[in-house]
């Protein structure tokens, strides 16, 4: 088994090994540094790796938001994530297309989970069934907008 890292990195990837059998350590860092870099990040609590192809629809009914100061502390951003995972634990469980998506938009960092669709229209059509925004493509590293709301339902 792989050693896991020490301090807020540690701390999550053991609470993910106990949710999500064979889950490798959370990249804390790496994905903080995403964040704060691009806007955001999407990851796999299943697989340990963010998506390699296709496109990030949002899953409705389970968005939660916290201030974007949470980014200036590691702690602080380890227990928001794994707090979330575990609230959330049943849309993530075993599911390889499901994705952990996080943005930053009007001071505050948004996580939800995010579907992974392989194939352009269908992931439009799915965005637009549920009244997103916008569809982001892995590839292009680029947004698609649908013309939905975004339905943003539940404060952390």
């Amino acid at each position: 088994m792989p050693r896991l890292p020490s301090g807020a990195a540690g701390f999550i990837a053991r609470r993910a090994a106990r949710f999500f059998r064979g889950a490798r350590p959370v990249p804390l860092g790496n994905l903080i540094r995403d964040a704060r870099r691009s806007g955001g990040f999407s990851w796999s609590p299943v697989t340990g790796r963010p998506p390699a192809r296709g496109y990030m629809v949002a899953t409705t009914g389970r968005t939660a938001q916290f201030p974007e100061s949470v980014l200036d502390d590691p702690d602080a951003a380890a227990r928001a994530i794994d707090r979330y995972l575990r609230d959330n634990r049943d849309v993530f469980d075993k599911r390889r297309d499901i994705y952990l998506g996080c943005w930053i938009e009007d001071g505050k960092v948004w996580l939800e989970p995010s579907r992974n669709i392989p194939r352009r229209r269908t992931a439009i059509k799915l965005a637009r069934e549920t009244d997103q925004i916008a569809v982001y493509d892995v590839r292009t590293r680029g947004y698609i907008d649908t013309g939905g709301t975004g339905g943003f339902l539940e404060e952390a």
